[in-house]
């Protein structure tokens, strides 16, 4: 369970882990009630209270896709209305939506923002413990202490419901705070993108769209990006320049991608594909294969494998897959 609305169970520990119910991978990566774009016709209010409407259905049934419509409207709703009297609640959402995608640099970055701009807003408090476990689950636990600890002796926060857990995480032993707090009941958090990294990369044998046989062991000795992705995911588009910019920039320095497609049929991947002169491999998972074997339920969804094919990174975007493709490309090149 999330911390969510400032509520956190008192008789147990919940975790920040994903409860994967039901089928989470949809024909559209956004259905029509939950539109990303935003809407410059709505008044703030309107637009809270829809990123409010997407979150409480999100506290019955967690569905990654919405997830990324929640997120999507968040970070539109922090640009536009930075001094709406809830934006704190709305930036926290945007943090815990993005831990729950495992997009944890994302959330990091979102939680600090918060904390720095709004320093007296109520949703610093549980924002301050999220942060430590964010940092506590990249395993940078010098910068999770001083939130902890913070919690545990400001006044303000030292006699609230979060200064204990704080306390209970600083008396623990670094290398046991893994970013989680126990397990929930029902939380399978072995399905999380982020259980796989520093672990060798599950292997397969598929045939990809040329009828070439394609494996991962093929590519040992280079840096791989696995890419789960469709045309009809709508994120998936968009961060398509990015990852072609990234392609093109490192593909001579032994980097390569696999596309992992979730199409209804390959008809749209191909058109696709020739439209946009994509030239790195792709596989149409029709039987969900593969995306079975690494546990994903919402795209896009991304492995970043070293040349030992070890999984090093998940689901970054943006700066931060180009800055982790050249950081692991060095590293390689050196071995």
């Amino acid at each position: 369970m999330l911390l969510r609305n400032g509520t956190l169970g008192t008789n147990r520990w919940y975790c920040l882990a994903i409860v994967l119910t039901g089928c989470l991978i949809f024909s559209s990566c956004v259905s029509s009630t939950l539109n990303t774009t935003g809407s410059v016709s709505m008044t703030d209010s309107e637009a809270y209270n829809e990123i409010k409407a997407i979150s409480d259905k999100l506290s019955e049934d967690s569905n990654l896709t919405a997830y990324e419509a929640l997120v999507e409207k968040s970070r539109v709703f922090v640009k536009a209305y930075p001094k709406y009297e809830q934006i704190d609640e709305v930036y926290y959402l945007l943090g815990n939506g993005l831990i729950m995608l495992d997009r944890i640099e994302e959330a990091i970055e979102v939680l600090d923002e918060l904390i720095r701009y709004y320093p007296a807003a109520d949703y610093v408090e549980q924002s301050l413990l999220l942060l430590g476990l964010a940092y506590d689950k990249i395993g940078e636990h010098d910068k999770a202490d001083p939130l902890y600890e913070k919690l545990v002796t400001h006044t303000k926060y030292r006699t609230g419901r979060y200064a204990a857990i704080a306390q209970q995480l600083l008396e623990l032993d670094r290398e046991e705070r893994i970013g989680e707090l126990a397990n929930s009941a029902g939380a399978n958090p072995a399905a999380r993108p982020s259980q796989f990294i520093n672990r060798p990369a599950l292997d397969f044998q598929v045939t990809d769209l040329s009828g070439e046989t394609l494996s991962l062991t093929q590519y040992r000795g280079q840096v791989v990006l696995l890419d789960f992705w469709a045309t009809w995911c709508g994120p998936c588009i968009a961060e398509m320049p990015n990852i072609k910019a990234t392609y093109t920039k490192y593909k001579n320095q032994k980097f390569e991608i696999i596309g992992i497609s979730l199409d209804n049929s390959p008809a749209p991947l191909e058109a696709y594909i020739v439209s946009e002169g994509i030239t790195w491999r792709q596989y149409w998972d029709s039987g969900a294969k593969i995306t079975q074997l690494y546990n994903v339920r919402a795209i896009p969804s991304t492995f970043l494998i070293d040349g030992s094919g070890i999984i090093r990174k998940v689901n970054l975007r943006g700066i931060a897959l180009e800055n982790a493709v050249a950081e692991l490309v060095r590293e390689n090149l050196g071995n």
